[in-house]
């Protein structure tokens, strides 16, 4: 299974990254070996480039939540490249290395064996970098001059004569390839695969006209049209690749439209599975601790089972044979009062010389605690001499009975184990649960109005208005037409509003667009919780101003009559609405949301601050099954702090 890109795939994903020159860096975060550079691409919006040291660079939509505290690497990167433009990304040399320049700095991301992400400045000295390692002929340490691998030949730009003459060594033509061309092993063997050349050949031994078939299926291979994909082979991803190749033709394969969404689905897998496996390693640890007491305490309760069955069946037998027994304790002692406890000893050992079937019955003495183990119907009896037969068949019964007691004992602690066990279960199983419920809001083309602020209203009409100066002039000159009705707050500076084909909607879609007008405007961060709202035929809005007058960006004059409502409560709701078969978040009046999802977030004016209160609203997405990007979550709440005032599920 592939866990690093080679320097071919490399090649075709920094083609594909040349998109992203001249976006805007917006943040940079850092966990473990990995970097995530947040861009803002104009015309596009959020990109999220990923960087694993000696692994990966591509785009990716798996976003893992950021460390709570940055690491002083983040904070460095921060320093050097938040809000810079991104000049150019390159491959160096046909090599696992590639350079991201911004400015007068340049990132270094090598993703040859463990790798390192380094950062230079406009004088190619390490400012830093994710580790400081000294090697023979380099050092990566602040202030060294930054020194690159040896460069590498490129299959692609090399001629047939520097080919052959590369190649002419005593070492199999898959080994020749993949070395001195850094291609590796895989795209080695296709080139092979593809010319019919046995891989294990003695490149020095190959002919001119094998070597040109070589070469011509090399060109072809490097140059082969791009269908980037991944490869599965029993259901299970086993490679991904930015084209198809011969030795995995029949195999079962998912194509991409960029090798970047391919790179992204095929380690965004990979890394998630290793996120569930570290979320629940402490849990799956506790796990096999109590198993262990389980399995201890299983082995307690059969050997508490056993000690209750042995000594109630001495006791027991004491009783069987009760005439016997008596007159044996008797006789021992007797004997040991008589010739005493030494003497005792020798007589039964001469006993069982003599094959005296008393003496043979012993199998112990103990004079310490004046007792006699004997053999009776197979099973070995300690008698205690000091003692009357009741009172020995008492010990056998009273041990049962402490046995029973701590059985008892021993079952309720083993009872606890498995509740502690289930539970445990029950959280694990809840947890992968929970990584495998959450639903992405995949990256999409956006709709056209979701560049504004929008609603859908409770009775299915599109309404929208601006954002600012810009989108303020853009609602009103290009979207606004005669069949629509035009909204505007009794606020300075709030949005343009517009209803699509609002001349049909009824009072309930007109009181919503007025509602928006006022929440979406600068009443809402001013603490206001309630402000007037008028809404008018598209005729009387102009950008044509009262005499001596001018009318700056974004401004329009309404003229004629006004139809005006009065005391509109600040109010919202946010949710997720699908409309028109997507997934989109919506935040509008309340009843227009309720009447498109049954889950919404009722929002007013208040103290928290935007990104914190957002913060909880996506945490509250995530319990429902949505994983929302917060810059998508914060695009569509209103210009202010806020607070929760009712969940509805």
């Amino acid at each position: 299974m592939k866990d690093a890109m080679s320097s071919v795939d490399i090649k075709y994903v920094v083609d594909e990254l040349q998109s992203l020159i001249g976006a805007r860096i917006d943040k940079i975060y850092h966990d473990g070996n990995e970097i995530r550079i947040k861009l803002h691409v104009t015309g596009e919006g959020r990109k999220d480039l990923l960087i694993e040291a000696g692994k990966r660079i591509h785009l990716t939509t798996y976003i893992k939540e950021a460390p709570k505290e940055p690491s002083s690497f983040t904070m460095l990167l921060r320093k050097h490249l938040s809000g810079k433009r991104l000049e150019g990304i390159e491959q160096h040399d046909f090599d696992r290395i590639v350079k991201l320049k911004t400015g007068e700095a340049t990132l270094i991301a090598e993703l040859f064996r463990k790798g390192n992400i380094i950062l230079l400045n406009a004088e190619n000295k390490i400012i830093g970098a994710l580790r400081y390692e000294e090697f023979k002929d380099r050092a990566i340490k602040p202030g060294r001059e930054y020194k690159l691998p040896p460069a590498r030949e490129s299959p692609i730009e090399v001629s047939f004569e520097r080919f052959k003459e590369l190649i002419q060594e005593e070492i199999e033509i898959v080994k020749a390839l993949a070395r001195k061309f850094n291609m590796g092993g895989l795209y080695a063997e296709e080139i092979l695969l593809r010319a019919e050349i046995d891989k294990k050949k003695i490149a020095k031994e190959l002919g001119d006209k094998e070597l040109e078939l070589i070469f011509e299926k090399m060109k072809e291979v490097f140059n082969a049209e791009k269908k980037p994909c991944i490869v599965y082979k029993d259901g299970t991803p086993i490679d991904v690749l930015p084209i198809e190749l011969k030795q995995y033709e029949n195999f079962e394969k998912r194509y991409f439209p960029t090798f970047s969404e391919a790179l992204d689905e095929y380690f965004g897998k990979i890394t998630i599975e290793r996120a569930k496996l570290e979320r629940t390693k402490k849990l799956e640890e506790k796990k096999r601790q109590i198993e262990i007491t389980l399995k201890r305490q299983e082995e307690s309760l059969k050997a508490f089972e056993e000690e209750i069955r042995k000594n109630k069946e001495l006791g027991d037998l004491i009783y069987a044979n009760f005439a016997f027994i008596d007159n044996l304790i008797k006789e021992f002692r007797r004997a040991v009062e008589k010739f005493g406890w030494e003497e005792f000893k020798r007589r039964i050992k001469e006993g069982k010389k003599q094959q005296n079937r008393i003496a043979l019955m012993v199998k112990g003495i103990d004079p310490k605690n004046k007792a006699v183990t004997v053999e009776i119907d197979g099973k070995n009896i300690t008698l205690y001499l000091d003692r009357s037969i009741g009172e020995n068949a008492e010990i056998y019964y009273e041990r049962a009975k402490k046995a029973k007691h701590k059985l008892e004992g021993a079952k309720k602690a083993h009872e606890q184990t498995i509740m502690k066990l289930k539970e445990v279960e029950k959280i694990i199983e809840e947890e992968m649960k929970k990584e495998l419920a959450v639903k992405k809001l995949k990256k999409r083309k956006k709709k056209w109005f979701e560049k504004f602020r929008w609603f859908i209203s409770s009775e299915g009409f599109l309404v929208i208005g601006g954002r600012d100066a810009t989108t303020n002039e853009i609602v009103v000159r290009k979207h606004m037409e005669e069949d629509d009705l035009y909204c505007h707050a009794d606020v300075h500076g709030a949005p343009h509003i517009i209803i699509k084909k609002g001349k049909k909607a009824s009072e309930k879609t007109i009181f919503e667009a007025c509602q928006f007008a006022v929440s979406m405007s600068k009443a809402w961060s001013e603490g206001i919780f309630s402000a007037d709202a008028f809404y008018a035929d598209p005729n009387q809005v102009t950008k044509k101003a009262p005499s001596g007058e001018y009318l700056g960006k974004g401004a329009f004059m309404v003229y004629g009559k006004r139809n005006w409502m009065r005391g509109i409560p600040l109010k919202l709701a946010v949710g997720v609405v699908n409309y028109e078969g997507e997934d989109l978040i919506m935040c509008s009046p309340v009843d227009a949301l309720k009447a498109h999802t049954n889950k919404y977030i009722i929002i007013k004016p208040g103290r928290t601050k935007k990104s914190d209160f957002a913060k909880k609203i996506a945490k509250i997405f995530e319990k429902w099954g949505y994983k929302v990007e917060l810059d998508d979550l914060m695009q569509v709440l209103p210009p202010g702090d806020g607070d929760i005032a009712e969940v509805v599920e």
